[in-house]
C-alpha cells in the first residue's frame, strides 16, 4: 500500500462492522506505520494507535486471536520505542493468548518477543535460556525447523557468554542440524561461534576447523561481507592458541583489510593490537613497530579513551627492540589511563607492562608500587594464573635489586603457582569434555528414545491390517527373521575379529609405552649416575688438596673441582626434569653462580645482579656455557677485587631475534692489564673459554669496559633446539 491507498482505509474503518475482519485490517495499518516508523514521530505514535485499537476491539468482539496478535504487535512496537518493561508484559500475554489458541507458530514468536524484551530490561542471562527454550518447542510442534534453529543458536551464544562450553557446543549442533542448505547465511554464523566456544574450550583444532567452515560458507555469498572480519579473527585467535603464527598472521590481515574497508574503528583497534602481536612473537620486532606507526598515522584516534591495549603494544614493541626510553614515553598516559579502567583483566595486563618497563629502567620504586597494586587485585580475582604471574613480577624485581633471597622465594611461588594452574587448566579441559561427551550421548538417547516411539505407533497402526494378511506376514516375518539371524552371525564373526584386533593392538601399545618408561628411566639413571661421578671426582680432588703444599696446585684443584661441578649440576637438573634434553637457562645460571659465591665464600663483598631470559637450551650448549660461565665469573671473583673490595658483577643472558643469544659477565673491578691478548694468553682458562666458544661456533669477547666484561655470542639453530 501507498499513503494515498493507506488513508482511504481510515476513511473506510468508521463505516465497518466490528467483526474480525475489521480487526485485521486495524492490525495491517499498524503493520504498515510500522515500517515506516523511522520516517517520523507521527508514523510510530499511528503505528501504536492502530495496536491499541486492535487490542480493544478484539476484546470487545471476544476475539482471542485478534487479541493475541495485538498484543504481540504492541510488544513489538514498545520495545522499538525502548518501553522494554511494557514490552515485556504485552508479549507475555501474547504467550498466553497463544497457548490457549494452540497456535504454535505464533507462540513460539511470542517467547522470541518476551525473551528479547526480557534481554533488554536486564534480565540475567541464566534465566533467558528457559525462555528460548520455550520458543524452539513450539517451533518444533509447529514443524519450523528454521526458526527452531535460530533459537538453539541463541542459546549457545547464552551458554558461551556465561562459559558453559559443553551446552554451547550441543545447542550450536542442534541448530547446525536444523538449518537446511537455503539457509547458508546463518550456517556460517553458527559454525562462527562454534569457532569461538571451541577455542574457549582449549580445543584450538576444531575451533580452526569450525572457523575456516564459516569462511567459506560466507565467502560464496559475499566474500566482502563485514561478517568475514569477525570471522577471519577468530580463525586468526586460533591458529594464535594453537602456536600455528603464520597462519595467524594471515587471517588477522584479511580481518584488518576487511575492518579497514568498512571503517571499523573498533575493529580496527583490535586487528592493530593483534596482528602486532604475532609479529613480536614472530621475532619480527621491526616490522611490529613499523605497522604500529602506520596505523598511528593512518587513523588519529586510534588509541581508546577506554582502553590501554594499543599503548601496552607500543611498550612491549619497544622493550624488544631494547628502546627503554621510547617505551618510557607511553608510561604517562597508560598510568592516567588505568584509574578508569573497569576490566580486571585490562587492568592487570596494564601493571604488568609497567613494572616489566619499571624494571628495564632500573626505576625499581614504581615497580614495587604497581606490583603491591598487582598483588591486591590478584587476592581479589583468586586465580592461579595471576598468583604465578604476581609471583614472577616480585622475583623480577628483586633479582634486578639483587635480593638473592627475596627472589628465591618468589621464584619458589612462581613455580609453585604455575604448576597449580597447569593442573587446574587440565582438570577444566577434562571435565568440559567429559560434559560434552555425556550431553551428546543423552541427545542420542533421546533421539533413539523419539524413533522407537514412531516405531512403536507405526506397527499398532498397522495392525489391524496384518491380521487380514497373517499368512503373508508369517512367511515375511520368517524371511526377516531369516536374513537378521545371517546379519547377526556375520555381525557376531566381525565384532569378533575386530575385538581380537584391537586387543592385539592394545597390546602392542602398552609394550611400546612400557619400552618409552624404561627408555626415560635409564637416561634419567645414568645422568643420575654422571652426576655422582662427577661429584666423587669432585670428592677425590677435595682430598688431594691437604697433600698439595703449592698455592697454585691447590688453586688448580680448586678450578678443576669448580669446573666439574658445573657439569654436575647440569646432570643434577635433566635427571630431576621431565624433558631430558634441555636445561632450563634462569634456574641454572642462578644455582651455579649461588655453587660459587659459596665456593669462594665471598659473603656480601661482591654483588651479583642477574638477567636471564627465559628459555632453555639443549645439552650440547648447556655444558660449554656454563663451563665459559665457570671460568668468567672464577676470574671476576679472583681478580677483579683484590684486598677483598667491594665490587659488583652482572650476568645477563639474552635471546635475540633469530635464535641469537648474548651471554655476558661484566665486573667493575680493575680490568685487564693493558697488554692482555685474549688470543696468545697461556692462560687455561682463557684458552679453555675460547675452545668452548668454537665448539658451540661462538664468538667470544674479553674487553676492558669500567672494570672486565667478557661476551659470548651463539646462535642456535632450529635443528638443534628440536
Amino acid at each position: 500500500m501507498n499513503l494515498k491507498q493507506v488513508g482511504i482505509v481510515e476513511k473506510k474503518l468508521s463505516y465497518q462492522d466490528n467483526n474480525p475482519v475489521k480487526v485485521k485490517t486495524v492490525l495491517n495499518l499498524s503493520n504498515w506505520y510500522y515500517a515506516h516508523y523511522n520516517d517520523s514521530k507521527a508514523d510510530a505514535q499511528k503505528s501504536l494507535f492502530y495496536a491499541y485499537q486492535a487490542l480493544d476491539l478484539s476484546k470487545k468482539i471476544k476475539f482471542n486471536e485478534g487479541n493475541a496478535e495485538s498484543c504481540l504487535k504492541l510488544a513489538v512496537i514498545l520495545q522499538q520505542a525502548k518501553d522494554y518493561l511494557r514490552a515485556k508484559i504485552y508479549a507475555k500475554k501474547a504467550v498466553n493468548g497463544y497457548q490457549n489458541l494452540n497456535l504454535q507458530d505464533q507462540l513460539g514468536e511470542s517467547w522470541v518477543m518476551y525473551w528479547s524484551a526480557s534481554f533488554l530490561a536486564g534480565m540475567p542471562y541464566e534465566q533467558r535460556i528457559p525462555l528460548l527454550q520455550n520458543a524452539a518447542n513450539a517451533f518444533h510442534k509447529a514443524g519450523n525447523k528454521e526458526r527452531e534453529a535460530d533459537c538453539y543458536k541463541e542459546i549457545g551464544d547464552i551458554y558461551q557468554v556465561i562459559g558453559n562450553g559443553p551446552d554451547s557446543i550441543s545447542s550450536l549442533k542442534r541448530a547446525l542440524a536444523l538449518y537446511d542448505k537455503n539457509t547458508r547465511e546463518k550456517l556460517y554464523g553458527v559454525y562462527d561461534l562454534m569457532c569461538s566456544v571451541y577455542s574457549y574450550m582449549g580445543d584450538h583444532k576444531t575451533a580452526i576447523a569450525c572457523g575456516l567452515k564459516a569462511a567459506s560458507i560466507a565467502e560464496k555469498i559475499d566474500d566482502k561481507s563485514i561478517f568475514l572480519c569477525t570471522i577471519y579473527n577468530r580463525i586468526g585467535v586460533a591458529y594464535y592458541e594453537f602456536q600455528d603464527d603464520k597462519n595467524a598472521q594471515k587471517y588477522y590481515l584479511r580481518s584488518l583489510n576487511i575492518a579497514i574497508r568498512y571503517h571499523d574503528l573498533p575493529s580496527i583497534r583490535e586487528l592493530t593490537h593483534n596482528y602486532s602481536d604475532v609479529l613480536l612473537k614472530l621475532h619480527k620486532s621491526e616490522a611490529a613497530l613499523k605497522f604500529l606507526n602506520l596505523m598511528k598515522a593512518k587513523y588519529h584516534d586510534l588509541f581508546s579513551p577506554q582502553s590501554t591495549a594499543l599503548e601496552c603494544q607500543y611498550i612491549k614493541t619497544y622493550m624488544k627492540l631494547h628502546q627503554y626510553s621510547k617505551a618510557q614515553a607511553y608510561l604517562k598516559p597508560v598510568k592516567q589511563k588505568i584509574k578508569n579502567l573497569n576490566d580486571f583483566h585490562d587492568r592487570m595486563s596494564t601493571y604488568f607492562m609497567i613494572i616489566k618497563l619499571s624494571v628495564k629502567l632500573k626505576n625499581y620504586k614504581e615497580a614495587n608500587v604497581y606490583s603491591i597494586s598487582y598483588d591486591s587485585l590478584t587476592k581479589k580475582l583468586k586465580t592461579n594464573r595471576f598468583f604465578a604471574t604476581s609471583s614472577y613480577l616480585k622475583y623480577s624485581i628483586d633479582s634486578a635489586q639483587g635480593n638473592c633471597n627475596a627472589a628465591m622465594n618468589n621464584y619458589r611461588n612462581y613455580v609453585k603457582y604455575s604448576k597449580d594452574l597447569f593442573d587446574e587448566n587440565k582438570t577444566k579441559q577434562i571435565n568440559q569434555m567429559t560434559i560434552l561427551y555425556e550431553t551428546e550421548k543423552k541427545d542420542k538417547n533421546i533421539i533413539q528414545l523419539k524413533n522407537n516411539s514412531i516405531i512403536q505407533n507405526n506397527k499398532l497402526r498397522h495392525a489391524s491390517i496384518m491380521n487380514n494378511l497373517m499368512l503373508i506376514s508369517i512367511i515375511s516375518l520368517l524371511i526377516i527373521a531369516t536374513l537378521l539371524y545371517r546379519v547377526y552371525r556375520l555381525k557376531k564373526q566381525t565384532n569378533k575379529i575386530l575385538s581380537e584386533q584391537q586387543d592385539e593392538i592394545n597390546k602392542k601399545n602398552i609394550t611400546l609405552q612400557n619400552l618409552v618408561t624404561e627408555k626415560e628411566w635409564l637416561l634419567k639413571e645414568i645422568h643420575h649416575r654422571v652426576k655422582n661421578n662427577l661429584h666423587m671426582v669432585v670428592g677425590l680432588l677435595a682430598s688431594q688438596v691437604e697433600f698439595l703444599k703449592t698455592e697454585e696446585a691447590v688453586q688448580a684443584i680448586n678450578d678443576s673441582q669448580n669446573r666439574i661441578q658445573a657439569m654436575s649440576l647440569i646432570h643434577q637438573k635433566l635427571y630431576q626434569s621431565e624433558n631430558l634434553s634441555m636445561i632450563s637457562m634462569p634456574s641454572y645460571i642462578f644455582e651455579l653462580t649461588e655453587y660459587l659465591k659459596d665456593s669462594f665464600d665471598i659473603g656480601k663483598s661482591i654483588r651479583f645482579v642477574l638477567d636471564i631470559d627465559n628459555f632453555d637450551l639443549p645439552l650440547s650448549h648447556s655444558i660449554p656455557i656454563g663451563l665459559i660461565f665457570n671460568e668468567a665469573v672464577t676470574n671476576s671473583i679472583k681478580y677483579a677485587f683484590p684486598g677483598n673490595a667491594e665490587g659488583k658483577i652482572n650476568i645477563s643472558l639474552k635471546a635475540e631475534n633469530d635464535h641469537k643469544y648474548i651471554l655476558t659477565i661484566h665486573d667493575n673491578g680493575i680490568g685487564l692489564a693493558p697488554d692482555f691478548d685474549s688470543f696468545n694468553n697461556p692462560s687455561l682458562g682463557i684458552r679453555l673459554m675460547n675452545g668452548l666458544s668454537e665448539d658451540i661456533k661462538g664468538k667470544f669477547e674479553i674487553t676492558n669496559d669500567n672494570g672486565t666484561k667478557v661476551s659470548l655470542f651463539f646462535t642456535l639453530n632450529e635443528t638443534t633446539i628440536s
